[in-house]
């Protein structure tokens, strides 16, 4: 092993660090499977301004209308349906409900699980 080392050029050790470097360095992105996780409610206008929608502790949404019906799967998002696309897991949710700018009530903490391309709904009911 100590001939060949001598007998290689520098060069040549140097062009073979930087090709495998780059082949390790490659990035593999395969894309994130994702599921629809839909928020709605039945909730009594005259009760609430806005429901804050609440996953992992951030707020990624606010419903300030109720919803006529059940929504459908991959619904788009609106006054009345917080939809979200979320990679495949499973997320804390809450809701917090304001009148008048003040907060009002709130929903206990649940889980709700992600799963790909299928959709899930929660309803933040009275």
């Amino acid at each position: 092993m100590k001939n060949f080392l001598k007998n290689v050029r520098p060069g040549i050790i140097a062009s073979l660090l930087i090709i495998a470097v780059s082949f390790s360095c490659k990035e593999d992105k395969a894309p994130v499977p994702q599921g629809n996780l839909i928020f709605y409610t039945n909730y009594n206008p005259e009760k609430y301004d806005r429901i804050d929608v609440i996953v992992d502790g951030k707020v990624l949404g606010s419903l300030s209308a109720t919803a006529a019906a059940r929504p459908e799967c991959n619904a788009p998002g609106s006054a009345s349906v917080v939809s979200l696309m979320l990679p495949v897991g499973t997320y804390a949710v809450t809701g917090k409900r304001y009148k008048g700018g003040e907060q009002v009530g709130n929903w206990k903490a649940s889980s709700a699980t992600v799963t790909a391309e299928e959709c899930k709904r929660i309803r933040l009911v009275e």
